[in-house]
């Protein structure tokens, strides 16, 4: 009976993610101009072409974001090692932190993953527009040691081949859910 509950679910949040796509930001439209790890100059149409897994978040975050690109890593390793191609499954980490996210810090973070993923940076005004056109909340806050954390949007966003909007992960979801929308995506 579970099992049935949660593919009920599963299909349910995927019939929602396709009526609810039209209402996301198609990746070609959004253009953008941001730097990753290795000082290039990269747009949203470099990442067309190739299925996209989109995430905003920043390098000194300690739970959600590490969380979130192990999970992708491990559906990653997953899918492969079930025989479904993934290489040319384009994972994208855009922080929302242009004072400590360099180029320097994304590539020695990102390095931490045993999957490619470009990161992306850019000045704060660059960073905001980019939020704002993809729907990203990101707020700075601070704790009550003074350290600089974030409050920001935690959903990874799915974009097919074409720059479609496909679908979401959101934090937490059952490691199930995430490979077949993987799967899915990669198809």
């Amino acid at each position: 009976m579970f099992a049935g509950l949660c593919a009920a679910v599963f299909w349910l949040s995927e019939r929602q993610a396709q009526k609810m796509g039209t209402g996301f930001p198609q990746l070609q439209e959004q253009a953008f101009s941001l730097t990753d790890q290795n000082g290039v100059m990269r747009s949203n149409e470099d990442f067309l072409g190739a299925p996209l897994a989109m995430f905003f978040g920043y390098t000194y975050c300690p739970d959600v974001c590490p969380m979130t690109l192990s999970v992708l890593q491990i559906a990653i390793d997953e899918l492969s090692e079930s025989g479904v191609d993934a290489s040319d499954l384009q994972v994208v980490f855009v922080t929302v932190d242009h004072e400590r996210d360099t180029p320097e810090q994304l590539a020695a973070y990102l390095s931490l993953f045993d999957m490619p993923v470009t990161g992306l940076t850019g000045d704060a005004e660059a960073l905001k527009a980019v939020q704002k056109s993809f729907g990203i909340y990101a707020k700075r806050v601070a704790d009550t040691d003074g350290v600089v954390l974030w409050d920001h949007s935690s959903a990874v966003y799915l974009y097919d081949r074409g720059g479609a909007f496909s679908g979401t992960i959101v934090f937490e979801e059952p490691a199930d859910f995430v490979r077949q929308k993987m799967e899915r995506l990669l198809r």
